[in-house]
């Protein structure tokens, strides 16, 4: 008896370790995202909800500015995954890398312009300073794209200068280092409340775009392909958690963002839990088609290329045909 009681308690210290958080049997992995904000609150959502640890997950959260250097890290292998802006992981695999969108959880511009109260209407950029995160990124293709539609040559009538993430950028702002930026939800209620003007959102532009995403490269498709799938998988989940659990769901975004402000948070959580974000997030094919139309205007290896070649969605495709997100939702 005392043989089996000791047993039993070796295997009940056995277990407490095993399926402990610090225990090895938790696959720990790199993951990167690129902004503090709203747009990427998914992953800490996900993550404090505990749902990583459910199916045995525990990403090492790292925090690197701007989609390229996320895509650099990627194709180092520095790390296995990133959260960011589509046009750097299509750019990259143009240039000969085999990164790969696996889902979007935002396919459009989602930004607004904010400027000085001095800058009245967008006409009044002529000759200013614009700020963004740096080339490649999702505000630089936005800015770009509406300084256009105003009528305003980016880079010649207006200034566009790599300032960093939403909260240096809106630092800058504040400093008069910059007369104008683009921010997203929550900071765009903030930059409101302190006076300066909304010149345009973008998201009323109705343009397709595959904005905050989250990708990986072929090579750990192929050599982590179960990682990969479970990975997908917590994000699903997390997303129905997302939608359905609004104030665990805020706590997480006031964090991330560190703001208390309840109508800044309220406006982030309806942009993106219930308005942007899908159920299955897919990545939008006609985005992946506009990234590459304005890639094509300096690289002629974006002209014609077929946008299948940039998603792999087929582990969405898994989850959904398995009716694991119908059984998520209850239909």
């Amino acid at each position: 008896m005392r043989r089996m009681a000791a047993v039993s308690y070796f295997f009940v210290l056995f277990s407490l370790f095993f399926f402990s958080e610090r225990g090895w049997s938790l696959d720990r992995f790199p993951l990167a995202h690129s902004a503090l904000t709203a747009s990427q609150a998914i992953l800490f959502v996900t993550r404090d909800a505990g749902i990583f640890r459910k199916y045995n997950l525990d990403p090492q959260i790292v925090y690197i500015v701007g989609g390229p250097i996320n895509t650099t890290a990627l194709i180092s292998g520095s790390v296995d995954f990133s959260i960011f802006a589509g046009p750097a992981s299509v750019s990259a695999n143009l240039g000969g890398a085999e990164t790969a969108l696996l889902m979007s959880f935002v396919n459009t511009l989602e930004h607004s312009v904010f400027a000085h109260p001095s800058i009245k209407k967008p006409e009044d950029l002529r000759g200013k300073r614009v700020g963004i995160a740096r080339p490649g990124s999702s505000d630089h293709y936005g800015a770009t794209v509406a300084l256009k539609k105003w009528g305003l040559e980016p880079d010649k009538d207006v200034t566009l200068l790599s300032i960093g993430g939403p909260p240096d950028r809106y630092l800058a702002l504040q400093a008069g280092r910059v007369d104008a930026i683009l921010l997203q939800p929550p900071l765009t209620v903030r930059a409101q409340k302190a006076g300066f003007n909304r010149l345009a959102a973008l998201v009323d532009l109705g343009l397709d775009y595959v904005g905050t995403s989250f990708g990986t490269t072929r090579s750990v498709i192929d050599k982590k392909e179960e990682l990969v799938r479970r990975v997908v998988k917590a994000f699903v989940e997390g997303i129905h958690f997302y939608k359905t659990n609004k104030q665990a769901s805020l706590k997480t975004i006031a964090r991330l963002m560190k703001t208390d402000d309840a109508e800044a948070l309220e406006e982030a959580y309806n942009a993106y839990a219930v308005k942007f974000m899908a159920r299955v997030p897919y990545p939008a094919l006609k985005g992946v088609e506009a990234i590459l139309e304005d890639l094509g205007k300096s690289n002629p290896k974006a002209r014609g290329a077929d946008p299948k070649r940039f998603v792999e969605p087929r582990f969405l495709k898994e989850l959904e045909d398995s009716g694991f997100v119908s059984q998520l939702y209850g239909k």
